[in-house]
């Protein structure tokens, strides 16, 4: 499943940058967020548990690299800080946008019920057994 908006870069200058945020079964826990900056730039991914993008829908949310905030200047607007090694990255997003898409992943994988979803303990194994055969 699949959504994009536009997000406030930099909030709250004037830089719009187009987010894709995609949620798939098979990795239940998590929502991968493409950043498409434009021009020459290439698309940034970061992958964002989808448990903390629900609690940042009315709190603030995350500690370290992510985190997650409604502003309290306009409630239907959140903070979405991304942090790196090159530096923080602050976006505005729109809160009903978002919330309409988690809703959307609740449908096919309820919360709490993500180790029961089709392929994820598949792919855990596959995962596990890839990591267990790389030498030390």
């Amino acid at each position: 499943m699949e959504t994009q908006f536009y997000m406030q870069l930099g909030f709250p200058a004037a830089a719009r940058v187009l987010a894709r945020l995609h949620y798939s079964p098979v990795t239940p826990h998590s929502v991968e967020v493409t950043f498409d900056m434009g021009g020459d730039h290439a698309p940034v991914v970061w992958t964002l548990g989808r448990e903390l993008l629900r609690n940042g829908l009315s709190r603030p949310a995350g500690m370290g690299d992510v985190q997650i905030d409604p502003t309290s200047l306009d409630s239907r607007t959140l903070i979405l800080r991304l942090h790196s090694p090159d530096g923080t990255a602050e976006f505005g997003l729109p809160g009903q946008a978002l919330d309409d898409f988690l809703r959307r992943t609740a449908k096919a994988v309820p919360y709490g019920r993500e180790a029961e979803a089709p392929g994820f303990l598949a792919d855990l194994d596959r995962a596990l057994a890839a990591m267990l055969a790389e030498p030390w």
